[in-house]
């Protein structure tokens, strides 16, 4: 049975991958034993021990049709960024909250504008195109067709946790297409 959860979280965390948009040409580094794929490898369940997935999306709760938000699903996420990992720019179909838990964050902003609350700090707006680095405690506040994408560019996780908003049936994050050149 074990095995079989494992297989299966191991094939949910392969496609979260893929939904969140991460490129998966960058480097890896594990980030805990036993939970890990090896980014544009075999499936889930088959990598050599010790490979990991560039994102590890953990949902902690889900809720379709909150009180108060017919035709919308609220999500609670934990998203481990490897080091080396770099996003792909995506927008979520709705509102996202998110709170830096361990790492720094390199995050890009490509269009639109982003509330930021740096750890005991009042929240300020931060319109891109922009690249900010946030540590932990920060937190942002992405709302829809806000084009940003996030990058480890550390040797330790990042782990952020973060509250969803989105319409029924979407994806948590749609992957954009931007221009080659980012901001600085």
């Amino acid at each position: 049975m074990r095995r079989s959860v494992t297989a299966l979280f191991l094939f949910v965390a392969a496609l979260g991958l893929s939904a969140c948009g991460a490129d998966t040409s960058a480097s890896t580094a594990t980030i805990s034993p036993g939970f890990v794929a090896a980014p544009g490898s075999a499936p889930a369940g088959t990598e050599a021990p010790g490979t990991t997935v560039a994102v590890v999306k953990d949902v902690l709760a889900t809720e379709v049709d909150p009180p108060g938000g017919a035709g919308s699903t609220l999500t609670l996420m934990r998203y481990t960024i490897a080091p080396g990992a770099k996003l792909a720019a995506h927008i979520h179909p709705g509102v996202q909250l998110a709170r830096i838990e361990s790492g720094t964050l390199t995050y890009t902003i490509v269009s639109g504008t982003a509330v930021v609350t740096r750890s005991g700090a009042p929240a300020e707006s931060v319109a891109g195109p922009v690249t900010i680095t946030l540590a932990p405690g920060d937190s942002v506040a992405e709302n829809l067709d806000m084009v940003h994408f996030g990058a480890n560019e550390t040797t330790e996780p990042v782990v952020i946790i973060a509250t969803l908003l989105t319409e029924d049936g979407q994806d948590l994050a749609v992957p954009v297409t931007v221009s080659t050149t980012t901001p600085t």
